[in-house]
């Protein structure tokens, strides 16, 4: 015997005040009573609980009819319990997700002293019991499937569109896949290794189409499918770059070949092959906003453009992919006429030259040297030669504006200094320009001198005679003797154009030409392709830390380099299409990848699915405005912020509906959640013993390992309670009856 509450054994000491032999028994009765005995008279309940979801095999009904013996229970269970008659009995309606809880919860019902759980331990999810578990663990059933398809989330009519089949299989085996959809059908015979895997299916989307796949393995058969709308052909906008609006033709997009104002219509792509200087500030600010809004650009280096058009020397830099590879710049003093003659004309040459002097300075850059000399009666250095930041640039804009004309025509000084700033010079090239207007009233031999020594010392001499006045046999001379070349300019109207590109030929970037093999890293914009032919011509150039390069040469050069900025994709190609890859069926393949994956930008909402221990999880990107809601099941509710652009919707367990996803009055997309998998990735036999081990149990190798029922404790409290009733009921009958058969007393 034991005593739940031994304490009350005390209350034995009240025996002593009591002399009634019945009397002290009732006493003796209660007390014991209330210390709450217990005699060994009943068995353990034990209820076996059998997965049958068709993960689980048949083994698991084996191991159970080793278990059958007097007061145990046999329960069947996949996403609900039901009890079965016995334990080789079999169930196969009670759904296929293997659920514990709710098993546990139904057996509890039924007030069972311990569980037994056979089963491949493949759930999610925590289990709770409040009696002790012992788990057996049977290996689950092989199996394949089709997991879920993923296609894209906004193709375009007469694109070639990727729907991509991911398998799951719990070990290696041999599979047939067919893919049918898009006017076609591909058959795939090929081994299916253990876990996740994928296949891709590609073909041209002409309409709406449904694609349906289908799986055959010896281990288990699947079938899944899609339907893809097709949105219209994408516009795209192209400045200056007729090779690259002709791929996006063949691609499928809708081109329009324009200028920067035409940005205003706002295309889903923009291609950039012109020069920085002909956006102006309106135009680059309405550049800066449609990639804030999600818009998708291209720069190509076209000859007028990234680097050859001074996108570098802009604010938006930054935002490009592509930044100039480190080199020596050039250098240049420019030795300026602005004699008396020079102010003659509306407007006069001397304004001409000043306008063709501001495009030298903007072409320079930081790691360019520039100077200007003026030389008159006497020369001085309106802008001693220094590198062209921009602080110096606006400085020399300064400079420039204040310039007069007024004096003779004296050279030699001038030209001297200019060499004599140059010659120490380490720069990429050296150039002397001068550029006069009148006859020269010095001597010209001191200044031909010195000029075929600069030559010697590696600086070269341009001269520019400008109008009919000038001096041109001298000028001629002076760039034979130095090295350089003569130009001719009778117009004085076109000096700031001739200037321009003078700056340009002296400031540029070079571009290396030769035959550059490429070497393609693994990136949706370049998928399926395995090589693309050799480009003749590159702008050397790296990327800045914040870039992906995709394609680059054999020695690590970058040629196509992608990234994000504001809230809009940004790619650079460091080659002009207009002299590579002519009609090459791969580059043109690799332009429309590339053009899908700019536009998918975060502004362009796309999504994606996960699994965890609770249940699917949709994850939506994108830029929305208002926040996005979802709808499911009859509930609405806002989807949760996780990151910038990235929003998350938490789905229960075995969800397996539609979710529509909204933003204003505007739905976004309509997405149907993946087949939840019977068979989880995760380990069944420590899931088992870390709930045997929670709840007091134990995990048992076999059958035999289970202890046998043991006598529990049954209280007999009631019981002595019961029988002191009786006898103090007797008692006082007892009491009674003296009372009533003793004689009456006489007064």
């Amino acid at each position: 015997m034991g005593f739940e509450q031994p304490g009350f054994l005390i209350a034995l000491l009240l025996l002593l005040g009591v002399r009634e032999p019945l009397l002290r028994l009732v006493v003796l009765l209660l007390v014991l009573g209330a210390a709450g005995p217990t005699l060994p008279l009943a068995y353990e309940r034990t209820a076996v609980l059998i997965d049958q979801s068709p993960s689980a095999p048949a083994e698991a009904s084996r191991i159970a009819a080793e278990l059958e013996a007097p007061g145990t229970r046999f329960w069947a269970f996949a996403e609900r319990a039901e009890p079965l008659p016995g334990p080789g009995a079999r169930r196969n309606d009670l759904g296929r997700r293997t659920r514990v809880q709710p098993a546990v919860d139904a057996v509890l019902a039924r007030s069972p002293d311990r569980i037994v759980l056979i089963s491949d331990g493949l759930w999610s999810g925590r289990v709770y019991s409040p009696v002790p578990v012992y788990t057996l663990h049977v290996a689950p059933r092989p199996n394949a499937r089709i997991a879920r398809l993923i296609a894209p989330a906004a193709p375009r009519l007469g694109e070639t569109v990727e729907v991509r089949a991911v398998l799951e299989s719990t070990e290696p085996t041999s599979a047939r896949l067919s893919f049918q959809g898009g006017g076609t059908t591909t058959r795939y015979e090929r081994p299916l290794p253990a876990g996740t895997s994928s296949v891709p299916y590609r073909f041209e989307l002409k309409r709406r189409t449904t694609v349906r796949v289908r799986l055959e393995t010896p281990i288990g058969r699947d079938r899944a499918e899609v339907t893809l709308d097709p949105l219209g052909p994408g516009r795209a906008l192209v400045v200056d770059d007729p090779a690259a609006a002709a791929y996006l033709r063949t691609a499928g997009w809708d081109v329009a070949e324009g200028t920067p104002a035409d940005l205003a219509e706002t295309p889903e792509l923009l291609v950039i092959g012109g020069p920085a200087e002909a956006w102006n500030v309106a135009d680059r600010a309405r550049l800066e906003r449609y990639l804030r809004e999600g818009g998708a650009v291209l720069w190509t280096a076209t000859p007028k453009g990234l680097f050859f058009g001074g996108w570098q020397r802009t604010l938006l830099a930054e935002k490009i992919p592509l930044e100039p590879e480190p080199q020596e710049g050039a250098a240049l003093v420019l030795v300026l006429d602005v004699s008396g003659s020079m102010g003659l004309g509306t407007p006069s040459k001397l304004a001409r030259a000043v306008e063709g002097a501001r495009e030298l300075v903007d072409a320079a850059g930081p790691e360019d040297t520039l100077g200007i000399v003026t030389f008159a009666s006497r020369s001085r250095w309106l802008l001693a030669p220094r590198a062209m930041t921009y602080r110096a640039k606006r400085e020399a804009e300064t400079r420039l504006d204040a310039l007069e004309a007024r004096g003779g025509t004296q050279l030699a000084t001038a030209y001297a200094a200019a060499a004599e700033a140059l010659e120490p010079l380490d720069a990429r090239t050296r150039w002397i320009l001068v550029l006069s207007d009148g006859q020269l009233e010095d001597d010209p031999q001191r200044t031909l001198a010195r000029a075929r020594q600069a030559a010697a010392r590696g600086v070269k001499t341009l001269t520019l005679a400008l109008g009919a006045d000038a001096d041109r046999p001298f000028l001629a001379q002076l760039a034979r003797e130095g090295g350089g070349r003569f130009l001719d300019l009778a117009d004085p109207a076109a000096l700031p154009q001739v200037l321009a590109l003078l700056g340009e030929e002296a400031f540029k970037p070079p571009v290396v030409e030769g035959r550059f093999r490429l070497q393609l890293r693994d990136h949706p914009v370049t998928q399926g392709l395995q090589e693309l032919a050799p480009v003749p011509v590159l702008l050397p150039a790296r990327a800045p830390g914040w870039a992906q390069v995709v394609v680059q040469t054999a020695s690590g050069r970058p040629l196509l380099t992608l990234g994000e900025a504001l809230g809009g994709r940004v790619a650079a190609l460091a080659t002009d299409l207009g002299r590579s890859w002519k009609d090459d069926a791969r580059a043109a393949r690799l332009l429309a990848q590339l053009a899908r994956w700019l536009t998918a930008t975060p502004a362009r909402p796309r999504y994606d699915w996960s699994q965890n221990e609770t249940g699917p999880v949709l994850w939506v990107y994108g830029r929305f405005d208002p926040l996005p809601l979802a709808q499911w099941e009859g509930r609405v509710e806002p989807l949760e912020p996780t990151a910038p652009f990235t929003f998350r919707l938490r789905l229960p367990r075995g969800f397996a509906g539609s979710v529509r996803v909204t933003s204003g009055d505007r739905t976004v997309f309509t997405v149907t959640a993946p087949k939840p998998s019977e068979w989880p990735a995760v380990d069944g036999a420590q899931r088992l013993r870390e709930l045997a081990r929670a709840s007091g149990g134990a995990w048992l190798a076999g059958p035999a390992e289970l202890p046998p029922p043991r006598r529990k404790p049954t209280p007999v409290g009631p019981y002595l309670w019961g029988l002191a009733l009786a006898l103090f009921l007797l008692e006082r009958w007892r009491e009674g009856s003296a009372h009533r058969g003793a004689a009456p007393e006489v007064g």
